[in-house]
Protein backbone atom coordinates (compact mmCIF):
# COMPACT_ATOMS: atom_id res chain seq x y z
CA UNK A 1 0.00 0.00 0.00
CA UNK A 2 1.43 3.42 -0.88
CA UNK A 3 2.94 5.04 2.20
CA UNK A 4 0.50 8.13 2.52
CA UNK A 5 0.55 7.27 6.41
CA UNK A 6 4.09 7.79 6.68
CA UNK A 7 3.99 11.03 3.91
CA UNK A 8 1.60 12.88 6.02
CA UNK A 9 3.80 16.10 6.08
CA UNK A 10 3.07 18.12 3.04
CA UNK A 11 5.44 20.30 1.97
CA UNK A 12 4.26 24.18 1.16
CA UNK A 13 4.25 24.18 -2.16
CA UNK A 14 1.27 21.57 -2.12
CA UNK A 15 -0.25 22.88 0.11
CA UNK A 16 -1.28 25.85 -2.23
CA UNK A 17 -2.62 23.50 -4.84
CA UNK A 18 -4.84 21.55 -2.09
CA UNK A 19 -8.18 20.42 -3.06
CA UNK A 20 -11.24 21.37 -1.09
CA UNK A 21 -11.05 19.74 2.42
CA UNK A 22 -12.54 16.49 3.09
CA UNK A 23 -16.36 16.50 3.72
CA UNK A 24 -17.98 15.23 7.29
CA UNK A 25 -18.75 11.85 7.07
CA UNK A 26 -21.38 12.97 9.66
CA UNK A 27 -24.21 13.34 6.69
CA UNK A 28 -24.44 9.79 4.35
CA UNK A 29 -24.40 11.33 0.77
CA UNK A 30 -26.17 9.19 -1.47
CA UNK A 31 -25.18 7.69 -5.34
CA UNK A 32 -25.90 9.52 -7.91
CA UNK A 33 -27.58 6.77 -9.83
CA UNK A 34 -28.75 3.20 -9.06
CA UNK A 35 -26.73 0.20 -10.53
CA UNK A 36 -27.74 -0.48 -14.00
CA UNK A 37 -28.08 -4.11 -15.25
CA UNK A 38 -25.00 -3.35 -17.43
CA UNK A 39 -23.07 -2.25 -14.75
CA UNK A 40 -20.94 -4.26 -12.79
CA UNK A 41 -19.51 -4.66 -9.23
CA UNK A 42 -15.91 -4.94 -9.74
CA UNK A 43 -14.57 -2.01 -8.10
CA UNK A 44 -13.09 -2.28 -4.61
CA UNK A 45 -11.46 0.79 -2.92
CA UNK A 46 -9.21 1.69 0.24
CA UNK A 47 -10.67 3.68 2.21
CA UNK A 48 -7.71 5.71 4.26
CA UNK A 49 -8.44 6.66 7.71
CA UNK A 50 -6.57 10.02 6.92
CA UNK A 51 -8.44 10.94 4.47
CA UNK A 52 -11.86 8.98 5.46
CA UNK A 53 -14.43 11.78 3.97
CA UNK A 54 -13.10 12.36 1.16
CA UNK A 55 -12.66 8.76 0.12
CA UNK A 56 -16.02 7.74 1.09
CA UNK A 57 -18.13 10.79 -0.22
CA UNK A 58 -16.67 9.99 -3.26
CA UNK A 59 -16.80 5.92 -2.83
CA UNK A 60 -20.99 6.45 -2.68
CA UNK A 61 -20.51 9.16 -5.35
CA UNK A 62 -19.99 6.63 -7.44
CA UNK A 63 -21.24 3.25 -5.58
CA UNK A 64 -23.00 1.99 -8.89
CA UNK A 65 -19.40 0.25 -9.70
CA UNK A 66 -18.09 -0.38 -6.15
CA UNK A 67 -19.04 -4.17 -4.83
CA UNK A 68 -16.21 -3.84 -1.67
CA UNK A 69 -14.65 -0.84 0.65
CA UNK A 70 -12.05 -1.29 3.00
CA UNK A 71 -11.79 1.48 5.52
CA UNK A 72 -7.90 1.29 7.22
CA UNK A 73 -9.36 0.99 10.86
CA UNK A 74 -7.51 -1.46 12.74
CA UNK A 75 -3.62 -2.60 13.04
CA UNK A 76 -3.32 -6.12 14.52
CA UNK A 77 -0.82 -6.90 17.14
CA UNK A 78 0.10 -10.32 18.75
CA UNK A 79 -2.74 -10.65 21.11
CA UNK A 80 -4.87 -7.17 20.56
CA UNK A 81 -5.82 -4.75 17.96
CA UNK A 82 -5.94 -0.79 17.72
CA UNK A 83 -8.24 1.04 15.89
CA UNK A 84 -7.42 4.01 14.09
CA UNK A 85 -9.25 7.35 13.83
CA UNK A 86 -12.88 6.58 13.04
CA UNK A 87 -12.75 3.25 13.58
CA UNK A 88 -16.19 1.60 13.30
CA UNK A 89 -17.67 4.43 12.23
CA UNK A 90 -21.83 3.15 12.29
CA UNK A 91 -22.79 6.23 9.83
CA UNK A 92 -20.20 4.75 7.21
CA UNK A 93 -20.85 1.59 7.48
CA UNK A 94 -24.54 2.10 7.06
CA UNK A 95 -24.46 4.43 3.96
CA UNK A 96 -22.19 2.02 2.19
CA UNK A 97 -24.31 -0.68 3.05
CA UNK A 98 -27.47 1.56 1.83
CA UNK A 99 -25.59 1.85 -1.16
CA UNK A 100 -25.19 -1.68 -1.54
CA UNK A 101 -21.49 -1.82 -0.62
CA UNK A 102 -19.82 -4.70 1.05
CA UNK A 103 -17.46 -3.08 4.32
CA UNK A 104 -14.53 -4.95 4.69
CA UNK A 105 -12.11 -3.26 6.59
CA UNK A 106 -8.44 -3.21 6.27
CA UNK A 107 -6.31 -4.48 9.37
CA UNK A 108 -2.78 -3.90 9.16
CA UNK A 109 -0.30 -4.86 11.41
CA UNK A 110 3.42 -3.76 12.69
CA UNK A 111 4.63 -6.72 13.07
CA UNK A 112 8.26 -7.35 11.89
CA UNK A 113 9.43 -10.97 9.41
CA UNK A 114 10.64 -12.56 12.79
CA UNK A 115 7.84 -11.83 14.86
CA UNK A 116 5.01 -12.81 12.26
CA UNK A 117 7.33 -16.37 11.75
CA UNK A 118 7.26 -16.79 15.31
CA UNK A 119 3.27 -15.93 15.73
CA UNK A 120 2.57 -18.46 12.90
CA UNK A 121 4.81 -21.23 14.69
CA UNK A 122 3.02 -20.90 17.50
CA UNK A 123 -0.49 -22.42 18.00
CA UNK A 124 -1.38 -20.85 21.54
CA UNK A 125 -0.81 -17.21 20.23
CA UNK A 126 -1.33 -17.48 16.69
CA UNK A 127 -5.21 -18.82 18.03
CA UNK A 128 -5.31 -15.70 20.18
CA UNK A 129 -4.03 -13.59 17.38
CA UNK A 130 -7.10 -14.53 15.48
CA UNK A 131 -9.37 -14.35 18.25
CA UNK A 132 -8.57 -10.78 18.36
CA UNK A 133 -9.14 -9.99 14.61
CA UNK A 134 -12.87 -12.23 14.55
CA UNK A 135 -13.69 -10.01 17.75
CA UNK A 136 -13.24 -7.04 15.32
CA UNK A 137 -15.42 -8.53 12.62
CA UNK A 138 -17.99 -9.37 14.95
CA UNK A 139 -18.31 -5.56 16.22
CA UNK A 140 -20.04 -4.11 13.86
CA UNK A 141 -21.94 -5.24 10.74
CA UNK A 142 -18.87 -6.00 8.83
CA UNK A 143 -18.91 -8.55 6.09
CA UNK A 144 -15.69 -9.41 6.70
CA UNK A 145 -11.92 -8.59 6.90
CA UNK A 146 -8.98 -7.50 4.76
CA UNK A 147 -5.65 -8.55 6.08
CA UNK A 148 -3.19 -6.32 4.91
CA UNK A 149 0.30 -7.16 6.94
CA UNK A 150 3.24 -5.12 5.03
CA UNK A 151 5.45 -4.42 7.77
CA UNK A 152 6.79 -8.48 7.87
CA UNK A 153 7.96 -7.51 4.15
CA UNK A 154 10.99 -5.46 5.05
CA UNK A 155 13.79 -8.38 5.92
CA UNK A 156 17.05 -8.83 3.41
CA UNK A 157 17.50 -12.35 4.95
CA UNK A 158 15.89 -15.82 2.16
CA UNK A 159 16.09 -17.63 5.44
CA UNK A 160 13.81 -15.19 7.74
CA UNK A 161 11.79 -14.35 4.50
CA UNK A 162 10.99 -17.97 3.94
CA UNK A 163 10.40 -18.90 7.95
CA UNK A 164 7.77 -15.68 7.50
CA UNK A 165 6.23 -17.08 4.80
CA UNK A 166 5.68 -20.08 6.54
CA UNK A 167 3.97 -18.08 9.41
CA UNK A 168 1.64 -15.70 7.78
CA UNK A 169 0.25 -18.26 5.89
CA UNK A 170 -0.67 -20.07 9.02
CA UNK A 171 -2.21 -17.14 10.71
CA UNK A 172 -4.28 -16.37 7.14
CA UNK A 173 -5.16 -19.84 6.99
CA UNK A 174 -7.06 -20.15 10.55
CA UNK A 175 -8.74 -16.68 10.35
CA UNK A 176 -9.99 -17.64 6.45
CA UNK A 177 -11.61 -20.51 8.26
CA UNK A 178 -13.25 -18.69 11.09
CA UNK A 179 -14.29 -15.93 9.03
CA UNK A 180 -15.84 -18.38 6.81
CA UNK A 181 -17.61 -20.01 9.46
CA UNK A 182 -18.78 -16.71 10.68
CA UNK A 183 -20.25 -16.47 6.93
CA UNK A 184 -17.46 -13.66 6.58
CA UNK A 185 -15.43 -12.49 3.62
CA UNK A 186 -11.63 -13.35 3.63
CA UNK A 187 -9.74 -11.22 1.87
CA UNK A 188 -6.30 -10.71 1.46
CA UNK A 189 -3.78 -8.14 0.30
CA UNK A 190 0.04 -8.76 -1.30
CA UNK A 191 2.52 -6.70 -2.78
CA UNK A 192 2.73 -7.17 -6.15
CA UNK A 193 4.82 -10.05 -7.53
CA UNK A 194 6.39 -10.95 -11.33
CA UNK A 195 8.14 -14.48 -10.33
CA UNK A 196 9.10 -17.35 -7.51
CA UNK A 197 12.21 -16.05 -6.68
CA UNK A 198 12.90 -14.87 -3.36
CA UNK A 199 14.54 -11.40 -4.59
CA UNK A 200 15.19 -8.53 -2.50
CA UNK A 201 13.20 -5.48 -4.30
CA UNK A 202 13.70 -1.88 -3.29
CA UNK A 203 16.96 -2.87 -1.13
CA UNK A 204 15.14 -3.61 1.59
CA UNK A 205 12.45 -6.32 1.36
CA UNK A 206 11.35 -9.67 0.04
CA UNK A 207 8.38 -9.92 -1.23
CA UNK A 208 7.71 -14.00 -1.58
CA UNK A 209 6.81 -13.70 1.84
CA UNK A 210 3.41 -13.84 0.59
CA UNK A 211 2.50 -17.13 -0.84
CA UNK A 212 0.19 -16.51 -3.40
CA UNK A 213 -0.89 -20.35 -4.15
CA UNK A 214 -1.61 -21.02 -1.28
CA UNK A 215 -3.30 -17.99 -0.04
CA UNK A 216 -5.33 -17.92 -3.12
CA UNK A 217 -6.23 -21.21 -1.88
CA UNK A 218 -7.81 -19.99 1.04
CA UNK A 219 -9.00 -16.27 0.43
CA UNK A 220 -11.87 -14.90 -1.43
CA UNK A 221 -10.16 -12.58 -3.03
CA UNK A 222 -6.61 -11.58 -3.46
CA UNK A 223 -6.00 -8.16 -3.84
CA UNK A 224 -2.28 -7.60 -5.33
CA UNK A 225 -0.93 -4.10 -5.23
CA UNK A 226 0.72 -3.65 -8.54
CA UNK A 227 2.06 0.00 -7.82
CA UNK A 228 4.94 1.06 -5.57
CA UNK A 229 7.39 0.49 -8.71
CA UNK A 230 9.51 3.53 -8.22
CA UNK A 231 9.74 5.16 -4.51
CA UNK A 232 11.88 7.20 -2.44
CA UNK A 233 14.04 4.53 -2.56
CA UNK A 234 13.79 4.04 -5.86
CA UNK A 235 14.30 7.49 -7.83
CA UNK A 236 12.22 9.55 -10.20
CA UNK A 237 9.94 6.88 -12.46
CA UNK A 238 6.50 5.89 -12.92
CA UNK A 239 4.44 4.42 -9.99
CA UNK A 240 3.43 1.24 -12.03
CA UNK A 241 4.45 0.70 -15.67
CA UNK A 242 2.25 -1.35 -17.55
CA UNK A 243 4.70 -3.64 -18.86
CA UNK A 244 5.57 -4.10 -14.95
CA UNK A 245 1.84 -4.61 -14.20
CA UNK A 246 1.65 -6.48 -16.89
CA UNK A 247 4.16 -9.05 -15.61
CA UNK A 248 2.29 -9.18 -12.40
CA UNK A 249 -1.01 -10.37 -13.78
CA UNK A 250 0.80 -12.83 -15.46
CA UNK A 251 2.17 -14.39 -12.75
CA UNK A 252 -0.69 -13.95 -10.31
CA UNK A 253 -2.85 -15.50 -12.98
CA UNK A 254 -0.29 -18.78 -12.25
CA UNK A 255 -0.57 -18.71 -8.96
CA UNK A 256 -4.47 -17.66 -8.23
CA UNK A 257 -7.68 -18.63 -9.51
CA UNK A 258 -8.15 -15.48 -11.77
CA UNK A 259 -11.89 -15.41 -10.84
CA UNK A 260 -10.86 -14.24 -7.37
CA UNK A 261 -8.10 -11.45 -7.96
CA UNK A 262 -8.35 -7.70 -7.88
CA UNK A 263 -5.92 -5.76 -9.51
CA UNK A 264 -4.62 -3.08 -7.42
CA UNK A 265 -4.27 0.21 -9.21
CA UNK A 266 -3.12 3.79 -8.33
CA UNK A 267 -5.14 6.88 -8.58
CA UNK A 268 -2.56 8.98 -6.69
CA UNK A 269 1.46 10.39 -7.91
CA UNK A 270 4.75 11.05 -6.67
CA UNK A 271 6.35 14.55 -7.35
CA UNK A 272 10.63 14.39 -7.19
CA UNK A 273 12.84 17.00 -7.26
CA UNK A 274 16.33 15.63 -8.81
CA UNK A 275 16.52 11.93 -7.07
CA UNK A 276 15.07 12.85 -4.17
CA UNK A 277 11.30 12.75 -3.29
CA UNK A 278 9.58 15.50 -2.68
CA UNK A 279 6.17 13.83 -1.57
CA UNK A 280 2.70 11.71 -2.83
CA UNK A 281 0.26 14.24 -5.01
CA UNK A 282 -3.20 13.47 -6.18
CA UNK A 283 -3.84 13.40 -10.08
CA UNK A 284 -5.39 16.72 -9.51
CA UNK A 285 -2.11 18.54 -7.94
CA UNK A 286 0.49 16.19 -10.30
CA UNK A 287 -1.44 18.30 -12.76
CA UNK A 288 -1.43 21.76 -10.89
CA UNK A 289 1.98 21.30 -9.97
CA UNK A 290 3.10 21.16 -14.13
CA UNK A 291 0.35 23.96 -14.55
CA UNK A 292 2.28 26.34 -12.12
CA UNK A 293 5.55 25.62 -13.40
CA UNK A 294 4.58 25.63 -17.37
CA UNK A 295 5.02 22.29 -17.92
CA UNK A 296 3.51 20.20 -19.94
CA UNK A 297 1.59 16.96 -19.24
CA UNK A 298 2.81 14.07 -21.69
CA UNK A 299 1.27 10.36 -21.94
CA UNK A 300 3.45 8.06 -22.44
CA UNK A 301 2.82 4.71 -24.51
CA UNK A 302 6.06 2.77 -22.71
CA UNK A 303 4.55 3.26 -19.65
CA UNK A 304 0.93 3.70 -19.99
CA UNK A 305 0.71 6.55 -18.08
CA UNK A 306 1.37 10.23 -18.03
CA UNK A 307 4.27 12.70 -16.64
CA UNK A 308 5.61 16.04 -16.56
CA UNK A 309 8.98 17.62 -16.32
CA UNK A 310 10.53 21.52 -15.43
CA UNK A 311 13.25 23.33 -14.14
CA UNK A 312 12.85 25.28 -10.87
CA UNK A 313 15.66 26.92 -8.91
CA UNK A 314 18.33 24.80 -10.88
CA UNK A 315 16.92 21.38 -9.89
CA UNK A 316 15.22 19.33 -12.55
CA UNK A 317 11.54 18.07 -10.89
CA UNK A 318 8.96 15.32 -12.40
CA UNK A 319 5.64 13.64 -11.35
CA UNK A 320 4.49 10.59 -12.82
CA UNK A 321 0.94 10.12 -11.69
CA UNK A 322 -2.35 8.41 -13.03
CA UNK A 323 -4.78 9.72 -15.20
CA UNK A 324 -8.40 8.60 -16.19
CA UNK A 325 -6.64 6.66 -19.48
CA UNK A 326 -3.66 4.96 -17.38
CA UNK A 327 -6.73 3.74 -15.01
CA UNK A 328 -8.72 2.39 -18.00
CA UNK A 329 -5.96 0.91 -19.59
CA UNK A 330 -4.83 -1.38 -16.22
CA UNK A 331 -8.77 -2.24 -15.97
CA UNK A 332 -8.84 -3.56 -18.93
CA UNK A 333 -5.73 -5.27 -18.14
CA UNK A 334 -7.43 -7.18 -15.51
CA UNK A 335 -10.42 -7.73 -17.97
CA UNK A 336 -8.18 -9.63 -20.16
CA UNK A 337 -6.80 -11.65 -17.33
CA UNK A 338 -9.88 -12.43 -16.65
CA UNK A 339 -9.59 -11.03 -13.13
CA UNK A 340 -12.41 -10.55 -10.17
CA UNK A 341 -12.05 -6.34 -10.73
CA UNK A 342 -9.86 -3.56 -9.58
CA UNK A 343 -9.08 -1.98 -6.52
CA UNK A 344 -8.31 1.29 -5.81
CA UNK A 345 -5.77 3.38 -4.12
CA UNK A 346 -7.33 5.70 -3.31
CA UNK A 347 -10.76 7.50 -4.20
CA UNK A 348 -10.66 10.65 -3.55
CA UNK A 349 -6.88 10.74 -5.46
CA UNK A 350 -8.43 10.61 -8.72
CA UNK A 351 -8.38 12.35 -11.72
CA UNK A 352 -12.18 13.36 -12.37
CA UNK A 353 -12.68 11.39 -15.51
CA UNK A 354 -11.93 8.50 -14.21
CA UNK A 355 -15.10 7.12 -13.01
CA UNK A 356 -16.51 8.07 -16.55
CA UNK A 357 -13.63 5.63 -18.01
CA UNK A 358 -14.57 3.08 -15.18
CA UNK A 359 -18.29 3.07 -15.71
CA UNK A 360 -17.41 2.97 -19.52
CA UNK A 361 -15.08 -0.55 -18.71
CA UNK A 362 -17.57 -2.22 -16.56
CA UNK A 363 -19.08 -4.44 -18.24
CA UNK A 364 -16.70 -7.68 -16.99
Amino acid sequence: MPRMRSRRAVVALLAALAAVAAPSVAASPQPASAASPTLHRTVSGWIPYWSAGTSYAVTLRNAAMFGTASPFWYAAAAGSVRSETGAGNRTMIDGLHRAGVAVVPTVTSPLSASQVAGLGADPVRRRAHVDALMRVVASRAYDGLDMNYEQMMFTTSRAQAARTRAGYTAIATDLCRRLHAARKQCVITVLGRTSDAFSVWHAKLIPAVYDYAALGAIADRVRVMAYDEHTGSTGPGPIASIGWVEDIARYTASRVAPAKVELGVPLYGRHWSGSSLVGSVTAPQAVALARSAGARVRWSATTASPRAAWTAGGQRHVVHFSDARSVAVRQALAKRYGFAGTALWAPGQEDPATWAQLRAGATW
